[in-house]
């Protein structure tokens, strides 16, 4: 496939030269630094500005840089994915082969994503003795799918970018935890924002159905432009995706919507009372 951009012939700052081993590392490692960034100054802001992230256990702390570095990474990935989904007419050609210029960039610079998620997620688990093998799977599975587009200068976008179009639930997740710690969860704000989450993650399940689609219908292009370990790794992937994370993940937010808690670090409840919470946590009981 050529990689020029057939879509325009004005200069961008997208035109580079991909076909370059150099570029194309350079955009990742550029990918990888930024989101550190993000997450190193959400520590910093935070630690200044709410009393809410202070009085966080450092584990919660963690997360809620992550979340908020997973929320710019959505905002990115749903303008990519929705510009691919709706606009853009060079990849709606050929939906199994065809590239774009910033499609490349996207592809680069989420691959970098995916690795600082990938490192930051086994670190936390690590140092802290948890493990969520749900997020652990569907991390790992999108740097190596992201990692097998950047790799391969055969590979179609198309469906690259509508994978990224699945972190449109990302930011309504981070809004929905931060406000979830600072006790907000009664509020109509938490509640309307839960609701839209709700939506996104059924909109995911959504696109991935109309993903399918585009595999069938385009079967022939993308066994002759993908590798054959990265088709199967995309397939396998998706369909974890459709069958039990994309179900799960949007059963367990519907569930949050009625009972705001934490599920992420909430201690288990007794089923015999169902106690207030702060912070979306189950206080302790005082000693009497």
């Amino acid at each position: 496939m050529n990689l020029e951009n057939d879509g325009a012939t004005s200069e961008s700052i997208f035109d580079l030269d991909y076909a370059s081993w150099k570029i194309r590392l350079t955009l990742g490692l550029a990918g990888f630094f930024f989101y550190l960034g993000v997450f190193v100054v959400c520590h910093q802001l935070s630690s200044s500005l709410t009393g809410t992230y202070r009085a966080l256990a450092a584990k919660e702390k963690v997360f809620w840089n992550l979340a908020a570095t997973r929320a710019v990474f959505g905002v990115q990935s749903t303008v990519a994915g929705l510009w691919a989904l709706l606009v853009d007419p060079v990849l709606h050609a050929d939906k199994a082969v065809n590239q774009q210029n910033w499609c490349w960039f996207n592809v680069a610079t989420a691959t970098g994503f995916f690795f600082f998620e990938n490192v930051a997620v086994h670190l936390s688990n690590l140092f802290f003795r948890t493990f969520d093998l749900f997020l652990a799977v569907h991390h790992l599975f999108a740097f190596l799918g992201f990692l097998g587009s950047a790799i391969n200068l055969k590979a179609g976008h198309y469906l690259a970018m509508t994978t990224l179009l699945l972190e449109m639930s990302t930011p309504f997740t981070c809004v929905s935890w931060m406000l979830l710690k600072a006790g907000w969860s009664d509020s109509l704000f938490w509640k309307l924002n839960q609701w839209l989450m709700i939506h996104m993650f059924h909109c995911r399940m959504i696109l991935t159905y109309h993903m399918w689609w585009v595999c069938f219908w385009h079967w022939d292009g993308l066994i002759n432009s993908l590798y054959l370990p990265h088709f199967i790794l995309f397939l396998v992937g998706l369909a974890l995706l459709t069958l039990i994370i994309n179900p799960y993940w949007t059963h367990k937010k519907t569930q949050q919507l009625l009972n705001p808690v934490d599920w992420n670090f909430a201690q288990p409840e007794a089923k015999s009372c169902q106690p207030e919470r702060t912070n979306g946590q189950i206080p302790q009981k005082k000693k009497q």
